[in-house]
């Protein structure tokens, strides 16, 4: 029987990995006093996202604070190994990531979707705080500046990503072929309208690699190829 959902990522099981890797970060964290369970409240109220749990903490009214939600490091595009015969929606699945993924991500949207705007009104996006142990499971500590904007809609999003030479992949994905930057989760609550300036904030960037490069590369010939059907002219 064909599994349409194996994943053509790493061979190497990635609860194992996901493990190397947390301790890696807690010895990190020991030797760089890294601890800050004093900045996360106690209880801590879910706040319905997916990936985080999201706080105010008094004596930084400027940011706001996000932990790490449940066992995982947030999620991680994976390609499809059997999905090509089928539209290029279907192709791309949210795996969790390891904590390296999830790390990559964060630095990535400082460095490439954040550093066209003034720094003056906005401030580097997502800072490491720290790290706290909760039921078990070691959970990072970032925060994020407060932005004054309103959900961007679906229009400026295409604007916006197509003026930087991405190509629409589905909904919420785009990816550029120069350099292999894809971005996936680009709806419209994760990337504000900030007087004009578009601010995508909770987005999660990849320099693809791997299986998941050549699949997109592959989508976005398909995509090209149906748009010539579509449109002979």
């Amino acid at each position: 029987m064909v599994n349409d959902r194996a994943e053509s990522g790493t061979e190497d099981p990635l609860g194992s990995e996901q493990h190397r890797q947390v301790e890696a970060l807690v010895r990190w964290a020991d030797q760089k006093y890294l601890w800050v369970a004093q900045l996360v409240p106690t209880p801590i109220a879910d706040t319905g996202t997916r990936e985080h749990n999201v706080f105010l903490h008094a004596s930084d009214p400027s940011r706001i604070y996000k932990i790490t939600k449940g066992p995982g490091w947030g999620i991680f595009p994976a390609s499809l190994a059997t999905t090509r015969h089928k539209p290029v929606r279907y192709w791309f699945e949210d795996r969790p990531a390891t904590p390296l993924e999830y790390f990559e991500r964060t630095l990535l949207s400082n460095t490439h979707l954040m550093h066209e705007l003034n720094r003056d009104d906005y401030p580097v996006l997502n800072r490491l705080k720290g790290f706290v142990h909760s039921h078990g499971r070691l959970q990072a500590v970032t925060s994020q500046p407060v932005f004054d904007g309103s959900p961007a809609t679906p229009s400026a999003m295409a604007t916006w990503f197509i003026q930087r030479g991405f190509h629409f992949i589905r909904s919420w994905a785009w990816f550029r072929l120069a350099d292999g930057l894809v971005v996936f989760d680009a709806y419209m609550d994760n990337v504000m309208d900030c007087d004009n300036e578009l601010v995508p904030f909770d987005v999660i960037p990849i320099l693809a690699k791997g299986p998941l490069l050549e699949s997109l590369h592959a989508a976005v010939a398909r995509l090209d190829s149906q748009s010539h059907l579509a449109d002979p002219s």
